[in-house]
């Protein structure tokens, strides 16, 4: 009986009518991780967004499982050579189990990694095929993703308390994900754009308690930064107006350069699809200065070539100093490291963290500046 039973599945996998290409957009989003997944309204097309990690663009396409009252999307990344996404979404009620708002969709993602998510799904704000739908499904003005935003006045919270909170209370939009840093605890949720409207899913994020008045501050912008909101982009800076309230203000933070800036490095991929921490007794270290990256790999330095287009990098074969160093595990080292360098394709810079990615997704190195800001 079991066997019949997957054999009707898999008849039903192959065989399923693909779904109407006028199919609504949809965000799908869950906790604990907190992730994220856009199908855009045409049906062929996803991003998936990850903590931690670079957000992978995927080509696919939809299917209908009648017999399950399912249906499957299935795509493969748009560059790189990582496996594939699979999205199971299931019509019904669903609760993200962060707020009282009931979601119209159930999904269960499976990724090339094992991994598996479950979380709810609402109609993407402004789906061109949804009726009275304006703007491009998920769309952004560009103006509003792209650099962070630092929060300079929230209604009913004091302006030196906002001012003292280290390293400020910064927000930054991309790809559908919001990420939040309110001098405690990091957040993370999704987000919608139709018009000059921004919907705001539920965050998510660590758990530290921390003293006052930073936990104030911060249970102030999760309530703030919730629902929809008004948005207005100007030369001074950003405004998020919720209904009748106050707007809350931000300021732009300058745009982070690569060139100039020297780093120590924390956290490498050792091309065994790990992130690992240097070996005690070695310090790798990571430069860049007019178009080469340089640094100390342990035991040897190296120097390679690079080009960056905003957060893209490409970066050309590294040439090493030829010494031979005692201990064990560090020419291994080495060789991952100066590999892990040459693999970067995305980078972020978030305060005095760099953090480098592959064309994969998977994180390449994370690094902590050891040149101050702006020098």
């Amino acid at each position: 009986m079991l066997t019949t039973r997957i054999a009707v599945v898999g008849v039903l996998l192959l065989a399923g009518a693909p779904a109407p290409a006028a199919a609504q957009a949809l965000t799908c989003f869950g906790n604990e991780p907190s992730w994220s997944v856009r199908l855009h309204g045409a049906g062929d097309a996803a991003r998936l967004a990850l903590p931690d990690e670079a957000p992978v663009e995927y080509r696919g396409a939809s299917t209908e499982l009648a017999a399950l009252h399912e249906r499957a999307w299935r795509g493969r990344p748009v560059a790189g050579s990582g496996g594939d996404l699979v999205v199971f979404l299931r019509d019904g009620a669903c609760s993200d189990l962060m707020s009282d708002v009931t979601h119209p969709v159930t999904a269960r993602v499976s990724l090339a990694d094992g991994r598996l998510l479950a979380g709810c799904c609402r109609v993407a704000a402004g789906d061109a095929g949804t009726p009275g739908g304006g703007a491009a499904p998920g769309a952004a003005p560009a103006a509003l993703e792209g650099h962070g935003w630092q929060l300079a006045s929230l209604p009913g919270v004091d302006g030196a308390d906002l001012a003292a909170v280290p390293g400020g209370v910064t927000v930054t939009f991309a790809a559908g994900a919001v990420q939040v840093f309110a001098g405690c605890n990091r957040m993370r949720g999704s987000y919608d754009v139709a018009g000059d409207a921004l919907r705001l899913g539920p965050l998510a994020g660590t758990m530290m308690a921390c003293p006052e008045p930073q936990m104030t501050i911060e249970n102030a912008v999760r309530a703030a930064l919730a629902g929809e909101l008004r948005f207005a982009v100007t030369p001074a800076g950003l405004t998020l107006t919720p209904a009748a309230a106050q707007p809350l203000v931000f300021t732009r933070i300058p745009t982070p350069v690569l060139d100039g800036t020297s780093w120590q490095v924390t956290g490498f991929n050792n091309g065994r699809e790990a992130v690992v921490s240097p070996l005690i007794g070695t310090t790798l270290t990571l430069a860049f200065r007019d178009g080469t990256i340089s640094g100390h790999a342990g035991c040897n330095t190296f120097r390679a070539s690079y080009q960056a287009d905003g957060d893209r990098l490409a970066v050309g074969p590294a040439a090493t100093t030829r010494k031979a160093c005692a201990g064990e595990g560090v020419m291994e080292q080495e060789r991952a490291y100066v590999a892990a360098v040459e693999s970067i394709t995305v980078w972020s810079i978030e305060r005095d963290l760099l953090d480098a990615h592959r064309a994969d997704g998977q994180r390449a190195l994370t690094a902590k500046r050891t040149t101050p800001a702006g020098e």
